[in-house]
Order: C-alpha cells, then structure tokens, then sequence
C-alpha cells in the first residue's frame, strides 16, 4: 500500500510510518519542521524562518503538491494538518480528496468537535474548559475557542470531517468528541509509542523519590500544570528529605526527555481523562505517571487489569493526597513501574497499532 502521512503531532507520524514500512508498505510523511521536532527523513521538512513567514511556506507547498497524488491512503494529523492559512488548507485537502484514493483525519488534539464537546458543561464530569462547575477563564482557553469556534479552523474541521473517509481518535475525549456525529466512520485506535530495548525499573526500596515535571513560560496554567507544581512543592516543603524535584520550563521536547531519565515519577496533566503523549513516553522509560486516566478510558482501551497511572482530579487536595500517599508507600513505584511498561507493550506497539490502522482503512 502506498501512504502519504501529513503533519505531525509529537511523532506519532514518523514512529507510524517506521512500523508500516518494516511491513514493507511505502510510506511518506509530509511535515512542517516546528520548534519541538527535529526529524531531518521527512518527504518536505519545511525549516522557514519567521521573516519568510506565510509567503515561503505557501510557496514550498505549492511546489510540492505534484508529488502528493496517487496515494492509497492520506491522513491528516488534524484538520489545521499544515502551519498554512486554513483557508488555504480547504483548497488543499480538496485536491488531496481528488488525487488520492482515500483520506483519513486524525483526531489527536484539540479541534472544533473536542472544544465544542467540552463547552457542554455535561458531556465530562470536567475538562481543559470547565472545572467543578466554572469556566477556566485562561488565555490558552479563549485562544481556542476564537480559533476552533470562531475563526475558519473551525470551518474547516467540519468540511474535512463530513467529506474524509474515516476518523482515527486517539483519546478518549476525541473519540467521544467524534463519535456522536461520525459513528459509522470513527475509530479509537491507541497512539504508537516505542518500547525501549532497556527501560528504567527502580528498586523496591527508593531512599528518595524523584519528581519530575515540565513547565511551559508564562503558561503554567495550560493543562492544569500550575496547579501540579503547586501540590507537588507542597509535598516536598513538608517531606524534604523524602523526595527531590526536577523541573524544566519550556523545553524542547528531545531535552524533556533526557531531563526525565533518572525520575522515578513525571506529573503529566490534570483536567485529562487519558493520558497525553508526553506521559506515554515517560511510561514506555519506566517512569511513573501522575495524570489523567479515568476508568472510561481504560474501558474505551478494552484494559480491566493494568492501572499504571495515578489519576488526579481537579478535586480539592486530590493531587496533593495521592502524592503524599505515593510518599507514604514507596514500595509500590516499582510495581507501577513494571506495570507502565507492560502497558506500553501491549496498547502502544507501533506494529500493532500500524495493523490496526491498515485495517480501518481498507474498510473504510
């Protein structure tokens, strides 16, 4: 089968595209270079500076669509799928539909239908939008909605979603975002994550807990992480000699993940039914995750065992409570370590994750 993949999202393109190829498919992947990516094996890697802006990349682009015809299968990473005017966009998802034989959209981050979801105070108990009843009235928040709802965005997740072949989620949230309108062609199929040949386990007996956690300037609201790093020095004013915090701000994602090795815990996102990227990646190392992952999530993934992840809820001390618990029985970080792992290996598996995909599209 030949496959064209275009944007990216944390590489889960790229890591696709390595497993569908050692299946012997052709595989292609067309991305905008951004600032936490640096993959240089890209069909189009895009590195145009600010000065250049609108004008260079639209340019590139346009001299790259020749060679975007006579896939078997597309698929869009999100349906603002390159750094482009969206209204541009629209034209050129018009002319990959009638190229190519199928395209597909990826649901795997924000978007109209996963906004608009979270916008309805009833569809989750709470989200990036509401929480314990109220609006998080946050500049990332307002941005969304007046790119997703009110500007063209929106529009053009709409056109792309109604006319696509299918609808690959990722999250629970995207996929119950999708579901209600795209039944018959939305699938929830896992992120592909790479197991490491050697990944950390700490020992059974840990004289000190090691915290990490990852910060974004002058947006430490952004997926609750204000409110993590709020409990988490709490933690370790009242138990200093238990546990050490290593923290970055605003770092690119491949120095995120040097400066996690050696942790023992990563608090990853509150305000999440499931787990995001970043906290995959850090269970596929061993590392315990402090996040989002609701039963409804592990329910949608068909998982009744394994609970690797320590939910946290924008509930009253509920992050600070299941931090000093965690605290309190260091014993069962290594278990949960193992478990992380184990739950890596069986959800995430890039070949399997890559079966999954080909099945749907050739169904669809």
């Amino acid at each position: 089968m030949k496959i064209l993949l275009i944007g990216e999202y944390s590489n889960i393109h790229w890591t696709l595209a390595e497993a569908l190829r050692k299946m012997e498919h052709r595989v292609d992947v067309l991305s905008h270079s951004n600032l936490w990516l640096n993959n240089s094996d890209y069909l189009y890697p895009n590195r145009s500076s600010i000065r250049w802006g609108v004008l260079k990349n639209t340019f590139n682009l346009l001299k790259t669509l020749p060679q975007l015809r006579g896939y078997d299968v597309v698929q869009l990473v999100n349906p603002y799928f390159l750094k482009l005017k969206p209204e541009l966009l629209q034209y050129v998802f018009q002319y990959l539909k009638k190229n190519n034989k199928k395209i597909f959209l990826g649901g795997f981050e924000y978007d109209f239908y996963w906004i608009y979801m979270c916008l309805n105070k009833n569809a989750l108990r709470y989200n990036d939008f509401y929480a314990n009843g109220a609006f998080r009235d946050t500049i990332d928040n307002k941005m969304a909605i007046i790119n997703w709802m009110h500007g063209f965005r929106g529009k053009l997740n709409r056109i792309i979603a109604n006319n696509c072949n299918g609808i690959i989620t990722s999250l629970y949230e995207s996929y119950l975002a999708y579901q209600p309108y795209f039944s018959g062609k939305t699938k929830y199929i896992p992120f592909p994550i790479e197991s490491l040949p050697h990944p950390q386990i700490p020992s059974k007996k840990i004289e000190k807990v090691k915290f990490y956690i990852s910060l974004k300037h002058h947006r430490e609201e952004w997926k609750g992480k204000d409110e993590l790093y709020s409990a988490l020095y709490k933690l370790y004013y009242r138990h200093p000699s238990a546990c050490e915090i290593k923290q970055t701000v605003f770092t690119p994602y491949d120095e995120c993940e040097h400066f996690m090795d050696g942790c023992d815990v990563m608090l990853d996102q509150l305000y999440s039914y499931s787990p995001g990227l970043n906290a995959l990646y850090a269970m596929s190392k061993g590392i315990v995750v402090v996040g989002g992952a609701e039963e409804e999530h592990y329910n949608l993934l068909g998982e009744d065992r394994l609970r690797p992840i320590i939910n946290v809820r924008p509930e009253g001390n509920d992050i600070y409570n299941k931090l000093e618990s965690l605290l309190a029985n260091t014993n069962k970080i290594s278990q949960l370590s193992a478990d992380s792992i184990e739950y890596i290996k069986k959800h995430h598996c890039p070949i399997k994750v890559a079966k999954e995909c080909l099945d749907f599209w050739e169904k669809n």
